[in-house]
């Protein structure tokens, strides 16, 4: 009798430690989760970057006159940027709604969720709202960037 009542004892003492760890837990995979989900957003954000800076190149740049197939190319820079792109939304939202739950199970202050959201978010959203800029290649090799204003 006395070991089951020791055993029952021991039992409940461990049950609400068990419980904080679970919740400790809980939060640590909330935030590894908005971690990996920044990391992502990050990576996507500076590969569109990478091939929309690629695209401008080959359109507009010295690889316009120096790469074969140039326009090509730059077609393909553009699609592998889209493609990039179309996930984009999906993503920010993901965050937004792991923010939320790390908020709701207090696992981060408002100013630590603010702070480390913010910026990755507005990075996504960089990346949703850009538009590239039409394909019209320069007018000469020698006349590079948008036309200029007439001079007097």
């Amino acid at each position: 009798m006395k070991t089951v009542l020791l055993f029952w004892t021991i039992v409940a003492a461990m049950a609400p430690a068990s419980v904080v760890n679970a919740q400790g837990r809980g939060c640590d995979q909330i935030v590894q989760n908005i971690n990996d989900a920044m990391a992502t957003i990050d990576q996507d954000a500076t590969s569109y970057w990478t091939h929309r800076a690629n695209f401008v190149d080959l359109i507009f740049g010295p690889s316009s006159q120096v790469v074969p197939n140039a326009s090509q190319v730059a077609e393909q820079e553009k699609s592998q940027a889209d493609a990039v792109k179309e996930k984009m939304p999906g993503r920010v939202n993901s965050l937004k709604g792991l923010l939320t739950a790390a908020q709701a199970q207090n696992c981060l202050s408002p100013a630590q969720l603010s702070a480390i959201g913010e910026p990755t978010i507005k990075h996504g959203k960089r990346v949703n709202f850009d538009q590239f800029p039409p394909e019209t290649p320069t007018q000469s090799s020698t006349d590079r960037g948008p036309p200029r204003m007439p001079q007097k």
